[in-house]
């Protein structure tokens, strides 16, 4: 497929709030289609993390193991789509695959998605960039492995892609990423954040953390203050 490379505007992942796994709260479940909803309402800039099925199904979900949200132990990678379904979401919400959350979301704000890859091996990106090839909104991808950006760097140069930074072995390889990022994602407590790159701080949980950090980066991913 030829790629017609452009020149990136990432002022988009300025423009309002980045919710934080969508809009949740003690009664709307983080990541689920009801939490993207609601940013969708509010006009919040949505962060999500993607995982890949063993069918190749790319779904919205934090954690590897499903324990902590939905009290089955199992790690969500070594099951299908099928099974997955099964699963609730604190016995309320199915875990949404990405292609419903775009559904819902269809270009009306930005989404900025974590690709949560364990096996290296280009399969889950590849699939991935068949549900983004074709999306007309505005998105931007961000990992914590290195392994994810070089794919990326390589094969979609015009996708706006990010480098999470959090501890000491992520920290170090920022030199060597620089030029193939357009933005860092940063732990709060590393801010502010010397680079020449545009910069989010994560993430901020209440209104005294927003009044400490909001003006230490370019924009702020948030939960319980939106």
């Amino acid at each position: 497929m030829h790629i017609k490379y452009t020149m990136k505007n990432i002022d988009f992942l300025k423009r309002n709030l980045i919710a934080h796994r969508g809009v949740h709260n003690s009664q709307i479940s983080e990541n689920t289609l009801h939490a993207f909803q609601k940013s969708v309402d509010k006009n919040y800039i949505i962060e999500l993390d993607i995982h890949i099925l063993k069918d190749n199904t790319i779904i919205v979900y934090h954690d590897h193991n499903l324990k902590k949200l939905t009290g089955v132990n199992k790690i969500i990678e070594t099951l299908s789509y099928p099974q997955l379904s099964k699963i609730k979401i604190n016995k309320k919400y199915t875990i949404p695959t990405l292609k419903q959350v775009m559904h819902i979301v269809n270009g009306s704000v930005p989404i900025l998605i974590e690709v949560k890859d364990v096996d290296n091996n280009s399969k889950f990106e590849e699939e991935l960039v068949k549900i983004l090839d074709d999306y007309k909104g505005e998105f931007a991808i961000q990992s914590m492995n290195p392994f994810v950006i070089d794919w990326f760097y390589k094969n979609r140069k015009n996708y706006v892609i990010g480098l999470i930074i959090f501890n000491e072995l992520n920290y170090n390889i920022i030199k060597k990423y620089t030029k193939k990022i357009d933005f860092i994602s940063v732990y709060k407590k590393q801010l502010p954040f010397k680079i020449n790159k545009l910069v989010l701080g994560w993430t901020i949980r209440n209104n005294k953390e927003y009044k400490k950090y909001k003006n230490l980066c370019d924009n702020l991913i948030c939960e319980n203050i939106l």
